[in-house]
């Protein structure tokens, strides 16, 4: 009794991991980026502009909004 206790966890076990899993793994799909920090990003352009330089591409593109309660954010970049 003790083995067929054992055994029936264990099948039980692997069937719910089993279902954990939805085979997207194999996907040949391009993952999209991870999450870009907006206030970051924009201090990126700003500080790359030239007048020959190509546009970036922010289509598809998630961004994290960290400083949505920071009134000053982007203060240093219009100080003079």
């Amino acid at each position: 009794m003790n083995v067929f206790l054992k055994t029936s966890c264990l099948a039980v076990v692997a069937a719910m991991l089993g279902g954990c899993f939805n085979g997207s793994s194999g996907s040949r799909e391009p993952r999209p980026d991870p999450a870009v920090d907006f206030t970051a990003f924009v201090k990126t352009q700003i500080d790359n502009t030239d007048d020959t330089r190509a546009a970036v591409q922010i289509n598809n593109q998630e961004f994290s909004f960290n400083d949505q309660n920071n009134e000053q954010a982007f203060d240093d970049l219009f100080i003079q």
